[in-house]
């Protein structure tokens, strides 16, 4: 199945007459915020650095990563963007037979598979909402145990569920217990409860874990790509230092990085946005009677809908969702938005319920 992700505003554009820059864009998971003012006078102080290699070392950019994350500098690693961590890692660790959510992001099996692994499926169903039940997985583990590797999405794309801290463990002494890697991408982690439910304060040099971050979403970045890994088992660092190509992140990316996390009044504003529009987001789909919406923890929701071609009819308001008919265990009728702007977010419930009120008016008559 090919991969097709979020956040094609020109192909939209092309199909539609519309320019792309007018489009609102649900399908992509990107904090509506934009790019800092103060980081952005960085890239551009920055430009001026272009005409060097930068240090492939990169010393400040991994110091400023673990001074957030109270890890130590020799425990990160960095690349450009998430995918880039996920492809290295999985050709580091040579899995042969590696397991993978379904629904999850597809790229976990499209670098798996190229690394050389069989790829086995751990199903989630939406009777559960989606949700991992850690014993259940645990015991799936026992029955396949010639699983060597664990692709834990956290949390997960695109259903919005998080597995906390303590069940986390569970799985990680299971692991240490039984020769299994585990990678656990915690792309959008930092949208969760203020980033409190992240696995990185419970690492240990015993744990064969690999933690993938990403700055893409929470600070609005896709375009500048910086992406980053957090391991403090010695075997899994070694292997990914043989792994890693040089000058993996650039000039401006790189200086981005330095000082992200000192854009403290950002961050605040964020959490704000989120607390208030997450919840008006939800509460407001949930009242249209033609979508079944799950739960999320995270900056965007999964719903099914009974609106055929509902992707392709909100084109003509301006506005793209993701089509969730590329994730293995969904099917044309699932979709997945991004909480956006208050009035971006009554643009989309708006629209919806343009298009619910004239379905419901054709089937009534």
């Amino acid at each position: 199945m090919k991969i097709i992700h979020g956040g094609n505003r020109e192909a939209v554009s092309q199909l539609t007459g519309v320019d792309s820059r007018k489009l609102i864009d649900f399908s992509a998971n990107i904090n509506p915020l934009g790019l800092d003012d103060k980081l952005r006078n960085y890239l551009v102080e920055a430009l001026k650095d272009i005409i060097y290699y930068p240090n492939p070392q990169y010393p400040k950019l991994k110091h400023s990563i673990s001074t957030h994350f109270s890890v130590n500098d020799t425990d990160i690693f960095v690349g450009n963007g998430a995918v880039q961590m996920i492809f290295d890692t999985a050709s580091a660790l040579k899995s042969q037979v590696a397991l993978v959510l379904a629904p999850t992001f597809g790229e976990y099996e499209r670098s798996l598979k190229r690394a050389g692994a069989q790829v086995a499926r751990y199903l989630l169903t939406n009777q559960d909402n989606f949700q991992i039940k850690i014993d259940h997985l645990l015991l799936y583990l026992k029955k396949h145990p010639k699983i060597d590797l664990i692709c834990l999405c956290n949390p997960n794309n695109p259903t919005g569920q998080v597995l906390p801290p303590e069940p986390v463990k569970k799985l990680v002494r299971y692991c240490r217990q039984n020769d299994i890697w585990l990678i656990l991408d915690e792309a959008f982690m930092d949208f969760v409860q203020q980033d409190n439910l992240s696995y990185v304060g419970h690492l240990s040099d015993k744990d064969p874990v690999i933690i993938i971050r990403s700055a893409t979403k929470f600070f609005a970045i896709p375009g500048l790509r910086l992406g980053f890994a957090i391991t403090k088992n010695l075997q899994l660092k070694e292997k990914l230092s043989e792994q890693s190509e040089p000058w993996s992140v650039n000039t401006l990316a790189q200086a981005f990085g330095e000082h992200m996390y000192e854009a403290n009044h950002y961050i605040k504003n964020t959490y704000e946005w989120l607390d208030q529009e997450k919840t008006y987001l939800y509460q407001e789909l949930k009242t249209l009677s033609l979508l079944t919406v799950y739960p999320s923890e995270v900056n965007y929701y999964l719903f099914k809908s009974r609106l055929p071609k509902l992707r392709e009819k909100l084109w003509s308001f301006g506005i793209m969702i993701r089509d969730c008919s590329d994730y293995y265990g969904l099917d044309e009728n699932y979709y997945r938005v991004a909480v956006r702007t208050h009035s971006e977010n009554v643009r989309l419930i708006d629209a919806l319920r343009q298009l619910e009120t004239s379905f419901l008016l054709k089937e009534g008559s």
